[in-house]
């Protein structure tokens, strides 16, 4: 690749991408909060909630990464940001001049959903277009790493500004986080993928049947995609259920939890943080494993712990956030090198849909262990299946 800048690059979209996320994960949380707080914490509207929050980019996946390779992928991103800040400019009107309807608030997270559903794709398809092919782990392990703490500090942000203001004025970051990220794209060069006759001829159908058979005709794209999947279906309910473990199995309070959650996002931050250096020294398909077997080694070893073994649990969450990107990063490096880049929205929307109408299916699952066992026996029976699958990915060249 002619392009010796391809840093200083990366560096300015995600100083962006940093803003426009943290900013995102603020206002998320105080929604969730608002919704709690106002309708005395609702199991319906929370779950109303959650479901506008990842449902609408499941279903929408596959069409928002076809249109994403139809266009321009900067320009797919920059409506995408901007979006997001006037559903959040919506909400900050509403509430200024009256009380907002739950269904309003329900309304702007589907908004939020879809937006991220146009954005993910066109981010991910712009990567190989702009880093040389042998640093794609290692670029991926930076936007792991600014999405990690991004999902950290966020909350506490929104928390912070709840404590001072209200609501209304937590949206308002959303609009200077996505003008501040849209602002720095506009100066960024990002190639255009040309399109043949025949492509521009096709039909909307067809380009999207392309990206689904772009997966499925390459078997190691395919299989990968498959263990990806299952292991986000193994490990997205857990992430939920580490306070429970601290509750239940070790008998600790909400101090011990929190310094669990901790030390599990500075393994985050860490594991994006090697891969950004390291990451393109290894093979990929080997770090994948490498990664799944980190997570489900420590997930097992965690259930059969004693309860008075806490602070061992403590080390053990650390190196499950750890193992994270070690696994998720390659992949998404795998799939720019394996798939033609005039393909990768379409496949990056499949992919993302994939996991996330998983997850459900992923809770009900875990939901009903706990209740015939115990959350510690969860913790052991998922390290084991996440073992198998890092065996089944080790098989995959």
């Amino acid at each position: 690749m002619g392009n010796e800048n391809w840093k200083r690059k990366f560096i300015a979209i995600y100083t962006g991408q940093f803003f426009s996320l943290l900013s995102s994960a603020a206002v998320q949380f105080s929604i969730i909060w608002w919704l709690t707080d106002t309708t005395g914490g609702s199991p319906l509207v929370l779950t109303l909630a959650g479901l506008a929050g990842f449902l609408p980019q499941a279903l929408v996946g596959p069409f928002a990464g076809t249109i994403t390779d139809r266009y321009s992928r900067k320009l797919m991103m920059i409506l995408a940001d901007m979006t997001v800040a006037l559903g959040s400019l919506l909400l900050f009107t509403t509430m200024y001049f009256n009380e907002p309807s739950i269904l309003l608030v329900i309304f702007v997270l589907v908004i939020r959903s879809l937006a991220t559903a146009f954005h993910m794709p066109a981010m991910q398809a712009s990567v190989p277009l702009l880093a040389p092919e042998e640093h794609l782990t290692k670029v991926a392990g930076w936007g792991q790493t600014v999405s990690s703490i991004s999902n950290i500090a966020g909350p506490a942000v929104g928390m912070s500004l709840l404590a001072v203001s209200s609501l209304e004025w937590v949206l308002l970051l959303d609009v200077f986080g996505a003008v501040i990220a849209s602002s720095i794209l506009l100066f960024i060069h990002i190639p255009r993928v040309p399109r043949t006759e025949e492509k521009v001829s096709s039909s909307f159908i067809t380009e999207m049947k392309e990206g689904y058979h772009a997966i499925v005709k390459r078997p190691v794209v395919l299989r990968l995609t498959i263990t990806v999947t299952i292991v986000a279906l193994l490990f997205i309910p857990l992430g939920t259920y580490f306070p429970l473990m601290t509750r239940n199995h070790f008998e600790k309070g909400v101090v011990e939890a929190g310094i669990v959650e901790i030390v599990f996002a500075i393994g985050l931050i860490v594991g994006g943080s090697l891969l950004g250096v390291l990451g393109d020294r290894f093979n990929k398909v080997k770090m994948m494993a490498t990664g799944m077997m980190l997570m489900g080694a420590t997930l097992f070893i965690s259930g059969l712990l004693s309860p008075s073994f806490f602070y061992a649990f403590i080390v053990l969450a650390g190196l499950v956030g750890l193992s994270g990107p070690f696994f998720s990063a390659p992949f998404y490096a795998l799939i720019q090198t394996e798939i033609e880049p005039q393909l990768l929205g379409r496949v990056f929307g499949f992919v993302t849909s994939l996991s996330l109408l998983a997850t459900p299916i992923g809770y009900l699952v875990a939901g009903v262990l706990i209740e015939l066992t115990s959350v510690a026996t969860l913790f052991s029976l998922t390290g084991i299946l996440i073992v198998i699958n890092a065996v089944i990915t080790v098989k995959a060249k």
